[in-house]
């Protein structure tokens, strides 16, 4: 998962501005130079460089100038500007593509390219600008000239300031595969050197549906193989022992290729690096492009391919014969992703009805009632399905599909009848890794309250029990706008319960500590079946793959809740607990730092982010006022942060991985997707900070509408004491329905 970031820039970097905001003021000093040149503060006077190798720069006083501060090539995080820059006049001493970094520096640099020839007055004129190609720092590439000049302007990003670094040159030949017409050939299994030095965006391969990873379906500095396997099987495609930020796609056939024909793509397979999995013929070619992610620089490694042969029962008319209770293994090793089971309804995921690296069984039950079928203690991001009958399934006939049940693997559910037999596909999520691991099937069944129109009733405070294995998915209660989350309204193998307060107050109806499964949960008015748009609250994943709602209630009154599962996932036995406190909260907390998945044993104390130097309890993100666009009075207040030091508040449309969060700096990251700044605050000597300074309300300055679910958290800086390190931490998160 990419980190905090905007539409038009790479995603971690947006935090790390303000991470390094004051790191220059420790810039250490750089020895072991090329030359001992530092840079000039007036482009029309620069100073002389030439050749490859290390030049310092000292940008400490150096002034902003007013040229160069208005190239389209420099816009990043929404300015143009480059201050604190000085000026050089490089002289190529080679005819190649030009690499020049800053890449060794400590500083948040900014850095741009010009022809020679006198200051860049006019704008639009720069040959090449970046910012943060490598970390904060900045490398620039463009074709060059021996005994050609060439003006270079070293700043900084927008508000840091100058201190001392190095500028590092080299010069390298133009990649000779840069076109699909010129793909290089290569055969067979191994290791295999790329180098993107030179090479350009072209115009094939820039659209695949296959492709859009954030946002982007583009590749970057694309190079082109012609790749023919010597096997056939399933082919991995890897730059993972790479440096470089790749994105890599693999097409059908050889020469350039023909729009929407990808037949595999990826970004970030492997941290910022990439792989692929596609059946392959041997004998047949397949065109292989090599790039990067959008923005990010070429560059020099290795590719990995491999070919697994097929699993024994890797189609469906070569189904491996199982039967009875129990668990079974299965092997997907080498499977290919064939044509059957690809377009159930049922199966329909995440945008998608694929199951990829699919094997087969025919299994026959040995007796009637419900079938849980599961993977979930394998490690694979599997998968599952089940049809009526052995051998190939009729298109459209599964009774039973799950992606994701229990965390990335998967369970179904399905009424069976005792000799009757069934076959069961078990494969992965499009583009996971194939692998090992266990099916476990059991025969069980039970059914409650399945209908609203006749609810179990329940009243007071306490622990309530419930069993939705069988439960079905009805039509009240599925397209309420406070239920939509991660792209639905759905509430799948609803139970329903007739609930009656014992006390007036906020109450509290929450999975969080009775379910195992991935919950959804809502509250109407009333007793019988609820009218559409009447829901009072309505949660998912407000405590891990758990759900909790808050509501104002009066004792004595009746409120139905309906307890079911986030579409796709399956049903099962588990418990609610509902407690009546005091006033309602504007928002939801979310995603809390435990010790399972602290980054560095830092856990913060219940409810809050991870503990940092300054407070090992942690930061703790709340809200008060109203959430109502228009009438906002909405203010985030924030405590436990490092005193005096500068917070970001900022607002995504996604709770991240589930709402668990995921390892960023010394916290975790809970909120992204489309992510906005709010505003910079600065703690006070106690450790809290707020946006009640803000000059616009929290709904403006993140451009809500009525109806929208936000996300919220506060990134902050934690210098002291760093438990991993990293220098900064986060808050808990903050859900706002709009």
């Amino acid at each position: 998962m990419r980190g905090i970031g905007s539409t038009n820039s790479r995603p971690l970097l947006i935090a790390m501005k303000l991470s390094y905001l004051l790191a220059a003021l420790g810039a250490a000093t750089l020895t072991t130079l090329a030359g001992a040149q530092n840079g000039s503060d007036n482009c029309t006077t620069p100073d002389a460089i030439a050749g490859q190798g290390s030049f310092s720069f000292d940008s400490t006083l150096a002034t902003t100038g007013p040229e160069g501060q208005s190239e389209p090539l420099c816009f990043a995080f929404g300015s143009n500007a480059v201050d604190s820059d000085v000026w050089f006049n490089w002289t190529a001493d080679a005819t190649g593509i030009a690499s020049i970094s800053t890449c060794a520096s400590l500083l948040d640099t900014k850095i741009a390219g010009y022809p020679a020839g006198g200051c860049p007055v006019v704008a639009g004129t720069a040959i090449a600008c970046n910012d943060d190609s490598c970390g904060v720092q900045s490398a620039i590439d463009f074709a060059c000239t021996t005994g050609t000049a060439y003006l270079l302007q070293i700043g900084s990003f927008p508000g840091n300031v100058g201190g001392t670094g190095t500028i590092d040159i080299v010069i390298a030949s133009s990649a000779t595969n840069d076109d699909c017409g010129g793909a290089v050939a290569i055969a067979g299994q191994g290791t295999f050197a790329f180098s993107q030095l030179g090479a350009s965006g072209g115009l094939e391969g820039q659209n695949e549906a296959l492709c859009l990873f954030f946002g982007l379906s583009s590749i970057d500095n694309d190079i082109w193989y012609a790749w023919t396997p010597s096997l056939a099987g399933m082919a991995v495609i890897s730059t993972c022992t790479a440096s470089v930020d790749t994105k890599i796609a693999a097409h059908a056939g050889s020469g350039c290729p023909t729009p929407g024909t990808s037949i595999a793509c990826n970004d970030d397979s492997c941290g910022l690096q990439s792989e692929v999995q596609f059946s392959v013929s041997a004998g047949s070619t397949y065109t292989l492009q090599i790039g990067t992610f959008p923005g990010s620089s070429g560059g020099a490694g290795n590719m990995e391919i491999t070919v697994s042969p097929p699993a024994g029962n890797d189609s469906c008319a070569l189904a491996t014969a199982i039967a009875g209770q129990g668990v079974f293994p299965f092997d997907q090793t080498g499977s290919t992703t064939g044509a059957d089971g690809q377009a159930e309804t049922a199966c329909y995921f995440f945008g998608g009805s694929m199951i990829d690296n699919d094997v087969w069984y025919d299994w026959t039950a040995d007796a009637s009632g419900t079938v849980a079928i599961n993977t979930c203690t394998s490690f694979v991001d599997t998968k599952l399905a089940i049809y009526p009958g052995a051998g190939c399934p009729v298109a459209g006939s599964a009774i039973g599909c799950n992606e994701d049940s229990c965390g990335l693997q998967s369970q179904v559910f399905a009424t069976v009848v005792a000799g009757s037999v069934y076959s069961i596909q078990v494969g992965t999520f499009p583009g996971a890794t194939a692998g090992s691991g266990n099916l476990d099937i059991s025969i069980t069944g039970s059914l409650q309250a399945d209908d609203c129109a006749t609810p179990d009733v329940i009243a007071g405070q306490g622990t309530f029990a419930y069993n939705s294995t069988m439960a079905t998915t009805g039509l009240e209660g599925q397209a309420e706008v406070s239920c939509y989350f991660f792209g639905s309204a759905v509430i799948d193998n609803d139970v329903w319960f007739s609930w009656t307060a014992d006390a007036t107050g906020q109450a509290s109806v929450s999975t969080c500590l009775g379910a195992a499964l991935d919950t959804k949960l809502a509250v109407y008015p009333g007793v019988g079946c609820p009218l559409d748009g009447s829901s009072l609250a309505c949660n998912d994943d407000g405590c891990g793959l758990q759900s909790e709602v808050l509501l104002n209630v009066v004792t004595g009154t009746s409120y139905l809740l309906q307890v079911g599962n986030f579409p796709g996932t399956a049903g099962g036995a588990a418990s609610f607990d509902i407690l009546i406190t005091g006033p309602v909260e504007p928002g939801t907390p979310f995603c809390f730092c435990d010790a399972v998945i602290a980054p560095c044993t830092n856990p913060g104390t219940a409810g809050n982010g991870c503990g940092n130097g300054s407070d090992p309890a942690g930061a703790n993100l709340t809200a008060t006022g109203n959430a109502d666009v228009g009438a906002d009075t909405l203010v985030f207040s924030a405590t436990g942060l490092a005193p005096s030091q500068p917070g970001l508040y900022f607002q995504g449309i996604n709770a991240v991985n589930g709402g668990i969060g995921i390892v960023f700096g010394d916290g975790l990251r809970c909120a992204g997707g489309d992510v906005r700044r709010l505003g910079v605050a600065f703690a006070d000597p106690a450790g809290s900070s707020s946006t009640a300074g803000f000059a616009s309300t929290i709904s403006a300055k993140g451009g809500v509408s009525l109806g929208d679910l936000k996300h919220y958290q506060l990134w902050y800086r934690s210098p002291v004491g760093s438990p991993c390190g990293a220098l900064f931490n986060l808050s808990n998160g903050y859900t706002i329905q709009w």
